[in-house]
């Protein structure tokens, strides 16, 4: 009997399985492994995704966490996106770079390193950001990333979508969910592809003809 795998939004009981579903996913990632190198690079790992999805991806005027989970609930994987309609907020910023700071201690100053070569290439049209889409080595093989993918992608609406893949393998499944190449980082980043995915519902094709 083949296992049943479920796609959906998470709910707050989920969030601790995220964490592990992502940790274990980007445990050897080039663009984590740049940005939080070094000896405590798990720790620092597992503090930055906690942080990030406690305090951003679960709140929902930032984002929005997807999760695939067994018949058992158990969470197989997870994808974190950055709402296109989230607004910036300068106390919640400075919050956020005090929470960074506890999280990854002395790995901070090499992640912003990282986070601001990607920021500087990322485009300006206001778009849906693909933060990152992981799978528990226990579920790979399995559909489970491309299930993920495709559940939110689905789901788009009006606005474009944009990642940074990190392998070109990666690279391969994104292309397969309609996502196109814009070009590669040079020495910005690990990341090798920034791809990106346009509107599921044309702007063009919406406001023809209106005067």
């Amino acid at each position: 009997m083949s296992e049943q795998i479920i796609i959906r939004q998470a709910t707050k009981a989920d969030l601790p399985g995220a964490v592990e579903a992502l940790v274990d996913a980007f445990k050897k990632d080039p663009v984590m492994s740049r940005a939080l190198g070094g000896q405590m690079r798990i720790r620092r790992l597992r503090a930055l995704f906690t942080f990030q999805i406690e305090h951003h991806f679960a709140q929902e005027e930032y984002g929005i966490i997807d999760v695939a989970v067994d018949d058992q609930g158990t969470v197989l994987g997870a994808a974190l996106w950055e709402s296109p309609e989230r607004k910036n907020d300068l106390m919640k910023d400075l919050h956020s770079v005090r929470g960074y700071a506890k999280a990854l201690k002395l790995g901070l100053a090499r992640a912003a390193l990282v986070e601001v070569g990607l920021l500087r290439a990322r485009p300006v049209f206001t778009h849906w950001y693909l933060y990152c889409v992981g799978v528990h080595g226990s579920a790979r093989g399995k559909g489970v990333g491309g299930a993920l993918l495709e559940y939110r992608c689905q789901q788009l609406g009006e606005y474009p979508a944009y990642l940074e893949a990190s392998n070109y393998d990666a690279a391969a499944l994104y292309r397969r969910h309609g996502f196109i190449e814009m070009g590669g980082f040079g020495k910005l980043s690990n990341a090798v592809l920034g791809m990106w995915r346009p509107s599921p519902v044309s702007a063009i094709d919406k406001n023809r003809g209106k005067r």
